[in-house]
């Protein structure tokens, strides 16, 4: 963060080593270096600016105004230090969290301190930091330390930037256009976590932090710097009653000052800022109080961390007892459990794991409990869990468990009446989001006047001369895979890309776990297709494509040949898929703006009225929250995730 990591980019991520050769260190060695000649004509150049003054020094009162400084003000100085190492500690544990790593707090805390004392004293941040992290988490690679280095030094500058132009605001600071530029960092600041929350267009794609992370690492940034300044203020000669808060904005600026110039320890820049920017204060009292300081807040630490890195890394990584993991697995090869618990689960839309896109919750017994995937501000899990007889009383702790551990809030999305009432049972708040339409295939028939459209429907398409063939999981029938490839990327330049996420994408590698159903013109032309999960109690819709032109009645003609089929499986459900609830008017306006946006993005007007064809039983799907902008967030990262082109 801070005074660790100061100096980005010393080590490429992109080339992942796992240990440097000597001629490589050579050369990191030699390019640090260099970098400090710039950094030294920037001192040079204000070294010579301010001459005269400098010239003027007298060391010996320097030394008098040393020998002055109080045992309470050495306690005080070494108390503060202490609060500001905490908060420098708890850096490395957001961190950590955010990249989803399972560190144990406490070594996680214990490294990044040790790593901010060496680097802040020895210079280079980010390669020291990396080193130092590397030694003391034998489990941890170089590259992950460097990147957990880069993450934390990019973090904190930008807190830095926020908190001193607060400081700049509230107290002042004789810098020209100063506020005008604390305004602008705060508007940006600003925008930034706006972007975070809503992430549009492209931007939703780059690995931004939550919110929650940007709060921590803003409220941890105040406590350290706040701390540290309080410790140069109290090595302040008492003669000269200076108020904290200037103390606090000329710290800050000179803290940024010996970051941004990079030179260890920041020495030469802040000396020279804090003469400049504390102007009541005489010289010699005030390089007298900066190296009590260097004493209390660089020398000791720095022995501390020494100590602490010379130890020997014997312990593990430092995985902190979890009741649950967060894992993501790798299709298309599964464990034998999980193929187990996929083919049991009460939903077969659970078959989505096969995509790639969601990660298993597991519960502290290693056993698959759910389907969960971190997006924006929410750890969001789909649907009802994996096995059967599993409640919420199981899922609930693990997936708030996992969500605070990854800086997330737990959603839960389409899920069935019962967890919805055990949800609210344990004080969550729910909202209907969908309704999904099934059908018993053993009591499936086209008849009644409830389906006089369905009919219809399918005579058009007989009398077209489709024909269908229908290919159950796991049957030795050569596919179609390049026509269904060209046929469905068609349909996704023609509706501007896939939609993603519980609708299920495009993937011929998953076909040979799906039933695929598909429907030839009369020349024997591939029209149109449609794919299912099917585990062993329910098939559910997945894909539905079609020709740019597709004859009258095709798809419902494919729906019905998969329902036939099913009942040939002796499957007790055929799912038609979830579709959004519809605006509605007793709600607030946003939801009933999101469930619009929906509504026009996902086609959901057509997908009811193709749906109600088959006059199907419909269940209540829902959203669940722990509270009213979990919620509100959770909606807002689903429907993102829907509407974007994976």
């Amino acid at each position: 963060m801070k005074r660790v990591e100061s100096t980005l980019g010393q080590i490429d991520p992109a080339s992942r080593p796992v240990a440097l050769s000597s001629d490589a260190q050579s050369l990191d060695v030699r390019r640090a270096l260099l970098r400090q000649v710039p950094v030294l004509a920037v001192v040079a150049v204000l070294a010579l600016l301010l001459r005269d003054r400098l010239t003027e020094l007298d060391v010996a009162r320097i030394g008098q105004a040393f020998a002055t400084v109080r045992p309470e003000q050495w306690m005080l100085g070494l108390g503060l230090t202490a609060i500001s190492f905490w908060a420098l500690g708890q850096y490395d544990v957001v961190v950590h969290r955010m990249i989803g790593r399972d560190t144990d707090p406490r070594r996680a805390a214990r490294t990044g301190m040790a790593a901010v004392a060496l680097g802040q004293t020895l210079g280079m941040g980010t390669l020291t930091g990396s080193f130092v992290r590397w030694r003391m988490l034998p489990g941890l690679g170089l590259f992950d330390a460097t990147k957990i280095s880069a993450i934390v030094t990019f973090s904190f500058f930008t807190a830095w930037a926020v908190v001193l132009s607060c400081a700049v605001l509230s107290f002042g600071a004789a810098v020209p256009h100063a506020g005008a530029i604390s305004v602008l960092v705060l508007f940006a600041a600003l925008g930034f976590v706006i972007v975070s929350v809503l992430r549009p267009g492209p931007i939703s794609r780059l690995p931004l932090p939550p919110a929650k992370a940007m709060g921590l690492i803003l409220v941890f940034t105040v406590i350290d710097t706040c701390a540290a300044a309080g410790a140069l203020w109290a090595m302040m000669p008492a003669e000269f009653a200076l108020a904290p808060g200037p103390v606090i904005a000329a710290y800050l600026m000179a803290l940024g000052a010996g970051l941004i110039l990079s030179t260890p320890g920041g020495v030469g820049p802040f000396e020279i800022a804090l003469l400049t920017l504390l102007p009541n204060v005489p010289d010699e009292p005030l390089l007298a109080a900066i190296l009590a300081f260097r004493a209390v807040y660089y020398a000791v630490p720095a022995v501390i961390a020494g100590v602490m890195v010379l130890r020997p890394g014997t312990a593990p990584s430092g995985s902190a007892p979890a009741r649950s993991a967060l894992e993501r697995v790798r299709p298309p090869h599964f464990p034998l459990v999980l193929e187990a618990a996929l083919a049991s689960a009460p939903r077969a839309e659970a078959a989505l794991l096969r995509h790639g896109r969601f990660e298993l919750l597991s519960n502290s017994r290693c056993w698959p409990t759910a389907l969960v995937a971190r997006s924006g501000q929410s750890l969001i899990m789909l649907g009802d869990p994996l096995a059967p007889d599993r409640g919420g009383d199981e899922v609930f702790p693990g997936l708030i468990d996992r969500a605070q551990a990854t800086l997330r809030a737990p959603v839960i999305y389409k899920c069935g009446g019962r967890l919805a009432a055990q949800a609210r049972r344990a004080g969550w708040l729910t909202l209907p989001i969908a309704r999904e339409g099934y059908l018993d295939p053993s009591q499936y028939s086209p008849d009644g006047p409830r389906k006089r459209q369905l009919r219809r429907k399918l005579r058009k398409a007989k009398s077209a001369g489709i024909g269908i063939e229908v290919i159950a999981p796991g049957d030795p029938v050569p596919l179609p895979v390049h026509e269904m490839d060209d046929l469905a990327k068609d349909w996704a330049r023609a509706r501007g890309g896939e939609r993603g996420f519980s609708m299920g994408t495009w993937d011929p590698s998953t076909l040979r776990h799906a039933m695929i159903v598909l429907a030839r013109d009369s020349g024997g032309a591939l029209c149109g297709f449609i794919t299912l999960h099917v585990n062993q109690s329910e098939a559910t819709l997945d894909l539905m494509r079609q020709c740019e032109m597709p004859p009258d009645g095709m798809m419902h003609l494919l729906v019905h040949h998969a329902v036939k089929a099913c009942h040939d499986l002796d499957l007790s459900r055929f799912s038609l898929a979830a579709v959004p609830f519809g605006p509605r008017d007793d709600e607030p306006f946003l939801f009933t703006t999101l469930r619009g946006w929906l509504d026009r993005t996902s086609g959901a007007e057509g997908l009811r009225q193709f749906k109600s064809a088959y006059d199907p039983f419909w269940e209540t799907l829902y959203i669940a929250a722990p509270s009213r902008a979990a919620l509100v967030l959770g909606a807002l990262d689903v429907m993102r995730e829907i509407t974007r082109d994976p």
